[in-house]
């Protein structure tokens, strides 16, 4: 019976490769070599009579045999996790790795996290900061806060808030070129960190033109560079009034006009439901949802 689960490591490293396209990245997640990765995979080819894996310039890509079998194995290894998960379910108290954007740690999650504390000692939250999706069915990451319209079907996902657009810029600044008038946008440098056009969306909401030949204008990578140059008061930027709550009541931030623009700034919670921390994970993503609703 289950004789074809003779070469159950070989399986392992078939489903890790196909999942990475990479044996070296199968290799750190199994704790092995990229040589052994290899060789199980050159076995499993062997018994088989067909080819698995063909190399596509750094990656390794599943044949369709490969996919078909790396389909069905990660299937069925995500069904026997899932029943041991259930039998082992940590206890509450312990610790949980929590990843998200700096510009969501440094506005919304750092400045709450000591009420988070104070009702749940016995829970210890370890926050990273980083724009990678980690995989957190098979990492050590148990909740994501990602920015972005994406969906994830392996993982719970949560919408946190999804706002629409705002001027966000600092009170000097709205003062020295009168945001009273909101023609005067027009005279101040733009900071723009998205390929959407949120700030052709914001001119539009507010019936002013706008044109791409705007002179004063900042180009930046995220969100995070642009709050810091619109904070030290180089102009301004689009954003969520509920996400920069924090920066407005300590007078970093302003938002002088009540105008707001889609496309919508979204933030979700993922994390993956039949994770042995389970228990502590819902207790922080329904503070975390309660902290949200209540800003």
């Amino acid at each position: 019976m289950f004789s074809e689960l003779t070469h159950l490591t070989a399986l392992r490293c078939v489903e890790a490769a196909a999942r990475h396209h990479s044996y070296s990245k199968a290799a750190l997640e199994l704790n092995v070599t990229q040589a052994a990765i290899s060789q199980q995979i050159r076995l499993l080819e062997q018994n088989f009579g067909c080819k698995l894996f063909f190399r596509k310039g750094k990656s390794m890509q599943p044949t369709a045999q490969g996919e078909k079998l790396a389909m069905a194995l990660n299937n069925g290894f995500g069904t026997i996790t899932h029943g041991i998960r259930s039998i082992q379910s940590e206890p509450i108290p312990g610790c949980i790795t929590v990843t998200t954007t700096q510009s969501f740690a440094s506005m919304l999650l750092m400045p709450n996290l000591w009420k988070f504390s104070v009702d749940h000692p016995n829970i210890i939250v370890r926050v990273i900061v980083s724009t990678d999706v980690e995989d957190i069915k098979h990492g050590h990451v148990d909740i994501a806060i990602r920015y972005g319209q994406s969906t994830y079907p392996e993982l719970e996902q949560t919408t946190l808030f999804s706002d629409e657009t705002v001027v966000l810029c600092s009170p000097k600044l709205a003062q020295e070129f009168d945001f009273s008038s909101i023609e005067n946008i027009k005279k101040c440098w733009l900071v723009n960190y998205t390929k959407n056009d949120y700030w052709a969306n914001w001119f539009a909401a507010a019936g002013l033109t706008h044109t791409d030949n705007h002179n004063q204008w900042l180009e930046v990578s995220n969100m995070d560079i642009a709050l810091s140059a619109v904070m030290a008061g180089h102009g301004a930027c689009l954003g969520s009034a509920r996400q920069a709550k924090h920066f407005i009541d300590q007078g970093l931030l302003v938002a002088p006009f009540d105008i707001r623009a889609k496309p919508e700034i979204r933030y979700t919670c993922l994390h993956d439901p039949s994770s042995p921390r389970i228990q502590r994970i819902l207790i922080f993503k329904n503070w975390l949802v309660s902290l949200i609703q209540n800003t």
